[in-house]
């Protein structure tokens, strides 16, 4: 038998501790966390060469690659999913490629209702707020704009600062066509890309720059927080591409 196909014991091997779980989002995140322990019940070792996710907002890591698991050994392999974008009960997977064969196992989200937090807002009222955005960016740092683009991530890093300053109005269901989709840019991000990004925003835009020297509510940890959180969940998607200096102001 070549030696790169598994053998498949007819005997318990690797046992999870489940083989679905399932997560109930609340509102304002933006990541699932999943952890699935496994144990090595045979006799011999057992490795695992990889772990892959059924689409690009799930991510999972080996504690080591490969992974060897000896008999009677057991560890915990951490996954997310991405939340941008979702709405509903959603299921994503992954799968394990071991010595003793694939394993799949299931992970089933279930999304809060989406729009609530703006319910109080009227088609009406957000055509003036955009309206004045668009007059003066920093408009949303004042008055009663500051309520959802100042207060609320206020004390905020990372994550729970992207759903409080960010995701108001890029992951918005009512999002404004000339507001960006985080997740489709076509070009390359980096940490020194989100960082300039987040401090200067974009000139001739309804993007301001969010750093206090810019006159916007965020101090270096909170920038440096939220560029290292947007370049883990998103910049990913580019590894690929040439890499691109973005430390100079975005154009």
């Amino acid at each position: 038998m070549p030696a790169n196909i598994p053998v498949t014991p007819r005997v318990p091997t690797l046992v999870f501790d489940a083989e679905t779980k399932e997560y109930d989002a609340k509102r304002g995140e933006m990541i699932a966390p999943f952890t699935f322990n496994l144990t090595n019940v045979w006799t011999n070792e057992i490795k695992i060469d990889q772990v892959h996710a059924s689409c690009g907002c799930t991510t999972a890591k080996l504690p080591a690659t490969p992974w060897r698991i000896p008999p009677g050994g057991s560890g915990a392999v951490q996954a997310q999913v991405n939340l941008a974008g979702k709405a509903g009960v959603f299921t994503k997977t992954l799968t394990f490629f071991t010595s003793v064969g694939n394993r799949v196992v299931t992970l089933k989200v279930k999304m809060p209702p989406t729009g609530a937090d703006l319910a109080v807002m009227s088609a009406e009222d957000r055509k003036a707020a955009m309206a004045k955005a668009a007059a003066d960016p920093r408009a949303i740092f004042h008055g009663d704009c500051a309520r959802c683009h100042v207060d609320k991530g206020a004390k905020a890093l990372g994550q729970d600062l992207f759903a409080a300053d960010c995701g108001i109005c890029h992951e918005s269901p009512h999002r404004d066509s000339v507001v960006p989709d985080l997740h489709a840019l076509k070009h390359q991000t980096n940490p020194e890309f989100w960082k300039a990004m987040i401090t200067f925003g974009k000139p001739h835009t309804m993007m301001p720059g969010f750093a206090a020297s810019q006159g916007g509510p965020l101090t270096d940890e909170q920038i440096a927080s939220l560029a290292a959180y947007l370049n883990r969940v998103i910049s990913h998607n580019f590894l690929d591409a040439p890499t691109a200096s973005a430390s100079a102001r975005p154009q």
